[in-house]
């Protein structure tokens, strides 16, 4: 490999270490990455590298204490290699109308670059009808968009870094309906995002039982230097798919649930399944039987509930017995 050649492999891999503001790496930081790939290279070498790289890149630099730092702007467009097609392009424009609604602000920043690139890619290709295709396409949420909380961006930003480098958190938060800000010691397991709000799945000090914190609610988050307890076990995909933690079950064990739905209600049941032992069939009175085994939660209360009159549960008969004790109430309310 030639000397020059060696010289833009090396600047590349520069180029690819630097983080995005607000986060940084130093001369020192990026040295011994250089080191570690084989090239080995001094101090001002880097920092002739440097230099050289922020006349055509957005890249700044500050001094911290007696370390020179470095980043990428916080506005600099996407360098890609290879450039990012128009497919690509329409991809992430498609993307960003179907997240904006459902990320919080500062997961959006950290994707506006690649939104912005993909802008400018559709832009840039005035003859090409991929430019038009967004206009053309649409994304309609399920159910009724509330309004997202505002989630602390710098807050946000601490319990990522401290999930990803599986370090315990000192957190300030403030329970749902409470006016009192507790302090507790978190261990960090997983992210959920769940019907636009995010939640951090956790242990607290050294106990076992897992606990879900609103990630909205937090108001002060730092990271320590040690590392989480691991809870012997725990995975997250499980948490939420078998034992339906976010779906707030009522019971461990699996019942059977029989339900008449009107017909026209019914027609979307036998192409989206309630679950994998499900069965319709027709009634003499043009209703359908839906006999299915699910895990009872709240969450499949209120969405039988949200068919109103169009649902008649039949089994199991305590949840029968609810609906009516509902019915009822709803009644009392009505008729006042």
């Amino acid at each position: 490999m030639s000397r020059s050649d060696q010289t833009l492999y090396r600047q590349w891999v520069i180029l690819t270490r630097i983080p995005r503001y607000p986060k940084k790496i130093s001369v020192s930081e990026i040295k011994e990455i250089l080191n570690s790939e084989g090239y080995n290279v001094d101090t001002r070498t880097v920092q002739r590298d440097l230099n050289k790289l922020s006349i055509s890149f957005p890249l700044s630099n500050d001094t911290e204490g007696r370390k020179n730092c470095w980043f990428w702007i916080e506005e600099a467009s996407i360098q890609d290699l290879p450039g990012m097609d128009p497919v690509t392009a329409l991809a992430f424009n498609m993307s960003e109308s179907y997240l904006t609604p459902l990320l919080p602000a500062a997961t959006l920043t950290l994707l506006r670059p690649y939104f912005t690139r993909a802008h400018e890619v559709l832009n840039d290709r005035s003859e090409s009808q991929l430019r038009h295709w967004p206009d053309k396409v649409s994304v309609i949420g399920r159910g009724f968009t509330l309004q997202q909380p505002t989630i602390n961006p710098e807050v946000q930003r601490t319990i990522y870094e401290g999930l990803l480098q599986e370090k315990i958190l000192i957190a300030r938060y403030q329970p749902r309906g409470s006016q009192v800000i507790k302090d507790y010691e978190i261990h960090p397991l997983g992210i959920v995002s769940r019907m636009g709000l995010f939640y951090l799945v956790c242990t607290l000090w050294d106990y076992d039982d897992i606990k879900q914190f609103a990630l909205h609610r937090f108001t002060q988050v730092e990271m320590t230097n040690q590392h989480i307890t691991f809870h012997r076990g725990f995975s997250l995909e499980d948490y939420i798919q078998k034992e339906q933690q976010f779906s707030y079950p009522l019971s461990r064990q699996p019942i059977s649930l029989r339900a008449l739905f009107d017909a026209q209600t019914a027609r979307h049941l036998a192409e989206t399944t309630l679950s994998v032992k499900q069965t319709l069939t027709d009634q003499e009175d043009g209703r359908v039987l839906l006999e299915a085994e699910v895990i009872d939660t709240l969450e499949l209360r209120w969405w039988l509930q949200g068919f109103g009159d169009n649902v008649e549960v039949l089994e199991p008969i305590a949840m029968r017995d609810k609906f009516r004790e509902v019915a009822e109430s709803l009644r009392r309310i009505y008729q006042q």
